[in-house]
């Protein structure tokens, strides 16, 4: 039996070591391991180069095969590890089992071994502020000290709608106001809201939220951040990109996504979206729906639109539509300039014609000129009794046809009277028959 082939037989050679290099050239996610007292930190001595690669030991919910898990392994360089070598005599086969926080005093000195060559970790990070002489683990996870860290103060501080971005809150749509149609009785303003606190409090409130040691922090390199905070009262979930972006859920449930760039949604299924309260939706930019098939509204109270430029509407764009209304109560409506409309002058419809039915009273006051023009016939009847006609007029009163005759028929007298000369003109004959006929 040869012992060099079955780990342990050969004896057990623990090491702790340094990082200096992660860029495997397998790809298998190995780093390159200085390890006390087996190496000096001598670079000219042991190069980086010239270290052994360790293998990274994962645990038994990570399988580390053919893409599954989590890979590759998250150690950097300058991070201090824990392992042993499967190899006791050789000490060429390293195996990391973990790693080691502590309180870094200095930052790396890219002179010496036992650092990161690149003399990034330890030092001030960018997008935390985390620095030398502090704790490794994140502030984010160690209660007060979560406020001084750079994610958070720009969360706070870009808060949408507390007086950043948008002036007063964000504006909920409002009722319309119309003079003599509308049942309000005063012009309304907008009410207006804000994106909610960060962590769920504001920043003087530093209780039940992210207290260490409950606070579960996974921070990547360039900022990303995944937070399960499991303090008592303030449980909540944070899943947040490094631009800003991010989706939290605080303690009593209320949930917050925010988008700082362009969002997209793509569902190639149903969706089904059920909301007990209310839904406000503002958007300070342009607004398109597309719906390819049907579109039904259903609304169990009032609907009211607020429209401050034009609205424009177009029923049987793809050819020939229909709109069918029913009002059950009354119609009002108050416009302030000029009606225009046009019924039936495409060629191309088959009904051309406008039926206006009113089971009541027909009135209509002018203020201008009142002109009715027909290229066919026009008749004005009543079903009930015609009691009196009256036209008025400060200037002239025409009747007058190209072809066919006028009549005038009174049921008992006819009177015709001028201030002024009566004139009576015909190219041919005028008849005039009576019983009785007076001359002044």
């Amino acid at each position: 039996m040869n012992e060099n082939y079955f780990m342990g037989l050969d004896g057990f050679a623990w090491f702790t070591g340094v990082v200096e290099n992660r860029n495997d050239p397998a790809k298998l996610g190995r780093v390159q391991v200085r390890c006390l007292g087996y190496h000096t930190e001598d670079l000219i001595d042991i190069p980086s180069a010239d270290l052994p690669w360790a293998h990274v030991m994962h645990p038994v919910t990570d399988p580390a095969m053919q893409g599954l898990g989590n890979s590759p392994s998250f150690l950097t360089e300058g991070t201090w590890v824990i392992g042993f070598f499967r190899d006791a005599n050789e000490k060429q086969q390293p195996v990391i089992m973990g790693s080691l926080p502590g309180v870094p005093a200095n930052v790396a000195d890219k002179t010496k071994g036992f650092n990161d060559p690149s003399g990034k970790y330890p030092s001030t990070i960018e997008h935390s502020y985390h620095t030398t002489g502090e704790s490794d683990v994140s502030r984010l996870a160690r209660g007060e000290n979560a406020e001084s860290h750079k994610q958070l103060i720009e969360r706070r501080k870009n808060r949408f709608g507390a007086g950043i971005n948008v002036a007063k809150g964000i504006v909920k749509a409002r009722k319309p106001f119309i003079p003599s149609v509308s049942t309000n009785t005063t012009e309304t303003e907008n009410e207006r809201y804000s994106e909610p606190h960060p962590r769920g409090v504001e920043i003087t409130d530093k209780t039940n939220t992210g207290v260490y040691p409950f606070n579960h922090v996974h921070e990547s390199e360039s900022g990303h951040i995944q937070e399960i905070d499991d303090t008592p009262n303030g449980e909540r979930l944070l899943t947040q990109h490094k631009s800003g972006t991010y989706e939290e859920i605080v303690a009593d449930g209320t949930k917050t996504i925010k988008v700082v760039g362009d969002n997209y949604e793509m569902v190639i299924g149903s969706t089904n979206i059920f909301i007990q309260g209310d839904v406000n939706m503002t958007t300070y930019g342009n607004k398109r729906e597309f719906v390819e098939k049907d579109y039904i509204l259903e609304v169990g109270g009032d609907f009211t639109r607020l429209v401050y430029g034009n609205e424009q509407a177009k029923i049987g764009a793809a050819g020939n539509g229909n709109l069918e209304e029913v009002v059950m109560g009354s119609h009002a409506y108050n416009i302030s300039g000029a009606v225009k409309g046009s019924v039936g002058t495409d060629s191309k419809l088959d009904s051309r014609d406008y039926d206006l039915n009113i089971g009541g009273n027909f009135t209509t006051s002018l203020g201008g000129d009142y002109l009715t023009t027909s290229i066919g016939d026009m008749l004005l009847s009543t079903a009930a009794t015609l009691k009196t006609v009256s036209l008025d007029s400060t200037t002239m009163i025409a009747a007058s046809t190209t072809s066919g005759k006028i009549a005038i028929i009174a049921g008992t007298s006819l009177d015709m009277k001028s201030t002024g000369k009566l004139s009576i003109n015909s190219e041919e004959e005028v008849d005039i028959d009576g019983e009785v006929i007076n001359l002044n």
